[in-house]
């Protein structure tokens, strides 16, 4: 991938650096942040734990590529867009198929106008199979009409592409197009229970094979090497790029961006385009302003979390580009250097807290008569038994909980993160904690692995040895039963 300055492709340095701090004061969990312009990245900066070989659970951004794959079945002649779905299915369908699913067309689901409301399968059934479920679901409308977002589409889509071409989604992508323009091998998508690819949402891979698809996609197909050259290397048809990042159809009322839809692309204002996925993992594509940006982060939970990504990027980045070069004087110098400190030490953010000498005491106080304390919980529905918290050092203690399974224990940082494995579910985390008030200690983990979530703990400590547990998660079907208030009682309450 070609770098360079920000200068010298018509950025202030010093822009980027506001939109850093920006991105700080608002304490949003960013991952990663990345800005090309004129086939060239100027900035590529990663929040730790993450760094620049981590790979990244992209969510909907998936749902690109396998429009992306279905392209390239259109451009071999293995099938037309105007196919109707059912006929390449015949083992899923009903012994009488509706009529509105009988119509439905692979342009249709591309769309997003398919004949369902909403998604069909279950996410956390394990038993129902994902793409049975698209065609033996009645439908509640007919196709082609009215875009509603269904990831099932997409991940029939993407077993349509694995029947025919007998190979995993990502394997056959890089085959004929990611391998060539240097997508990392060791990404993968991760499978339904049944063995099809997740092509709605699965994909793990790094942001710079976002970055290296998002200049592709901006060159209207050619290899990012080649950006921006009248005859540069073709890699992918340019026939179908052009439709699939067009207006296809309005999301007016069917969804909070009314933007407009191509094929599993969103528009973007000025005639941008994206791929999207949720908790801001972004690659958003600018023709105007000749740039592509991607970010990936966690506001799953954060209202207008997108939002106020793509508004800072606006203020602090677009309102300061130029058309030409920018001098590369002391003031540029100056403004790199910055920019190099600021990227240098980024991390997911930390709890902190300001107390005053008398509130510190009070709060030392309670520390001291929860450490090392057994809480035991009224009886639950999940089985939480006991909980403990320990303070191993002014930097570090442990969450130590008790349920039918065993006991689990969450390692927490003071004033850091502290990195770990989630108990049960063996997802990798950082979680930092913090004194809240005198009496409340609250911890956050980060989930970083292939679910990319948060998990929320109160521990409000009372003087009569009771403890009252308030726990919420962020992640879609999982970690239930980290959700709720429960009570429970010190030794000495019993």
């Amino acid at each position: 991938m070609r770098i360079s300055t920000p200068e010298a492709q018509g950025i202030p340095s010093s822009s980027l650096c506001r939109l850093i701090e920006k991105l700080k004061e608002h304490k949003l969990p960013m991952h990663s942040l990345l800005v090309a312009r004129h086939g060239k990245l100027v900035l590529e900066a990663y929040y730790e734990p993450y760094g620049r070989d981590t790979l990244h659970r992209m969510f909907s951004q998936t749902k690109s590529y396998t429009s992306l794959a279905i392209g390239l079945l259109v451009q071999e002649g293995r099938l037309r867009l105007n196919d109707r779905i059912c006929e390449y299915f015949p083992e899923y369908l009903p012994g009488k198929v509706h009529p509105w699913m009988g119509e439905m067309t692979i342009e249709d689901m591309l769309k997003m106008e398919s004949c369902h409301n909403m998604t069909t399968y279950n996410k956390t059934s394990t038993t129902e199979n994902w793409v049975r479920s698209f065609f033996q679901t009645v439908p509640t409308h007919r196709p082609g009409q009215v875009f509603m977002y269904d990831t099932s589409a997409s991940h029939t889509l993407c077993a349509l592409v694995e029947k025919l071409t007998g190979q995993k989604l990502l394997d056959f992508l890089k085959e004929r197009v990611l391998r060539e323009i240097g997508f990392s091998e060791e990404s993968y998508v991760i499978p339904d229970p049944f063995g099809v690819s997740m092509g709605g949402t699965g994909l793990m891979a790094k942001p710079r094979d976002m970055m290296l698809v998002g200049l592709m996609l901006l060159s209207g197909g050619k290899h990012p090497e080649d950006y921006g050259k009248e005859k540069g290397r073709q890699v992918y048809p340019k026939e179908y790029l052009d439709r699939a990042v067009k207006f296809q159809t309005p999301t007016m009322m069917s969804s909070m961006a009314d933007w407009g839809y191509g094929y599993q692309f969103w528009k973007m204002p000025d005639d941008g385009f994206a791929m999207l996925g949720m908790g801001s993992q972004d690659t958003m594509c600018f023709p105007k302003q000749d740039m592509v940006i991607v970010t990936t982060a966690d506001t799953q939970g954060i209202a207008n979390g997108s939002d106020m990504i793509r508004n800072e990027i606006l203020t602090e980045v677009f309102e300061h580009l130029s058309d030409k070069p920018l001098p590369e004087d002391d003031r540029a110098r100056e403004g790199q250097e910055r920019l190099a400190q600021l990227t240098a030490c980024l991390t997911l953010p930390v709890l902190e807290a300001e107390k005053e000498e008398t509130e510190k005491q009070e709060t030392d106080r309670i520390q001291s008569m929860a450490d090392g304390q057994d809480y035991y919980f009224y009886p639950n529905k999940d089985g939480f038994r006991r909980m403990r918290v320990r303070f191993e050092s002014g930097k570090k203690g442990v969450l130590e909980y008790e349920n039918q399974r065993g006991s689990h224990e969450i390692v927490f940082g003071l004033g850091e993160n502290a990195g770990g494995y989630f108990p049960e579910y063996h997802q990798y985390c950082v979680s930092s904690a913090v004194w809240c008030d005198s009496d409340t200690l609250y911890i956050r983990t980060w989930l970083t692995d292939e679910m990319v979530a948060a998990v929320h703990f109160k521990l409000i400590f009372s003087e009569d040895g009771r403890l009252t547990l308030f726990m919420r998660k962020t992640e879609e079907t999982k970690f239930h039963e980290f959700q709720g208030v429960l009570e429970a009682e010190s030794d000495g309450c019993r």
